[in-house]
C-alpha cells in the first residue's frame, strides 16, 4: 500500500481553493503559487483572520482595562475612568 505525500492534506486544500503558505529558511510565511509538491518544505494553509472586538476602560495616559463587552467595561469600571472605548482588530482563527 502506498504511504500518502507528506503535504497530501495541504494538496488537497490548494485543489480546493485554499491559499497556501510555504515557511522561509527565517521563519517566515510566504504565499505559494502552485502546489506543495517539495516534500523538504514546510506548507500550510493560510490561517483565516476572524474579527474581534473589545471595550477600553481608559483610567490615564498609561493605565487601561479592555473587557469583552461593553456591559462588562461598565460593570467592572472605576469611578475615575476617563471613557469607554470600543476597539476592532483581526486575529489568526
Amino acid at each position: 500500500m502506498r504511504t500518502k505525500h507528506k503535504h497530501y492534506d495541504v494538496i488537497v486544500a490548494w485543489a480546493a481553493g485554499e491559499e497556501i503558505e510555504y515557511q522561509t529558511a527565517l521563519g517566515v510565511w510566504k504565499p505559494t503559487c502552485g502546489p506543495p509538491l517539495n516534500e523538504f518544505e514546510t506548507f500550510r494553509i493560510k490561517p483565516k483572520r476572524v474579527k474581534k472586538e473589545g471595550w477600553v476602560n481608559v483610567y490615564g495616559p498609561s493605565s487601561a482595562c479592555i473587557c469583552p463587552t461593553k456591559e462588562t467595561a461598565d460593570k467592572h469600571a472605576a469611578p475615575h475612568r476617563k471613557a469607554c472605548i470600543r476597539i476592532e482588530w483581526e486575529e489568526e482563527a
